[in-house]
Order: C-alpha cells, then sequence, then structure tokens
C-alpha cells in the first residue's frame, strides 16, 4: 500500500510541475526565456515539464525556487 500511495504522490507532482511549467513560462513569455537561457523558442515550446538544468538556471534569475518549480525530484544544491 505505501509503494501505491508513493507513486500517486509522484504522479500529483509530476502534474503540479506541469502547472508550474505554464506559469514559469507565462510570466518571462516563452521566446524571452528562451532567449535568457540561450536556447531555442521550440525548445522551450516542447517541455511538459521544466527539465531540472533550466529549472537551476530559471531559479539564479530569482524568482523562482527549484521545488517549487519541479516538487516531483529532489535536487541537491
Amino acid at each position: 500500500m505505501l509503494f501505491i500511495t508513493s507513486e500517486r504522490a509522484m504522479k500529483k507532482d509530476y502534474e503540479l510541475a506541469k502547472e508550474r511549467k505554464v506559469e514559469v513560462v507565462s510570466k518571462y513569455g516563452g521566446r524571452n526565456l528562451a532567449r535568457m537561457l540561450g536556447i531555442s523558442h521550440p525548445a522551450v515550446s516542447k517541455w511538459q515539464v521544466i527539465p531540472p538544468l533550466r529549472a537551476y538556471q530559471i531559479a539564479g534569475f530569482g524568482d523562482y525556487d527549484l521545488d517549487y518549480m519541479r516538487p516531483d525530484l529532489q535536487m541537491r544544491r
């Protein structure tokens, strides 16, 4: 039972990460965010969630924390 609950929690966190991706991209604008990260706009458009490296870079802008953008991951700083 514990495994099933844990799996459900991970799915919930992943869904939350999807919502947070929309929020972050909306705040900066897709093209602007791509420019800030030094990548193409189509690359940003393909994200389902913010990739871990990109989340780290975006956290450096100061508006969002890693844990907020990717609650489904446990990242060490």
